[in-house]
């Protein structure tokens, strides 16, 4: 049976709790938005470590955006 996307990312999440490693790195510094032809580009801050480990093709990195009133709601 095929993973789905959240629960990898669950997964991950846990093994970092128990290991106390980063697999996953959450920033929500928002820096802008911009529109351009392909639809928008948005900018997030994140710390220095996260540049080396995406041009070492260590991590991908995955825009998620969230409800905000949801999450909220929901935490």
């Amino acid at each position: 049976m095929k993973k789905r996307l959240f629960q990898i990312l669950d997964e991950m999440n846990q093994i970092d709790a128990d290991n106390n490693s980063r697999l996953l790195a959450v920033s929500s510094n928002f820096i802008s938005a911009d529109k351009v032809k392909q639809g928008t580009k948005i900018c997030m801050g994140a710390d220095e470590q996260g540049i080396i480990d995406i041009m070492n093709d260590d991590v991908v990195p995955i825009l998620l955006l969230v409800n905000k009133k949801k999450y909220q709601e929901l935490k």
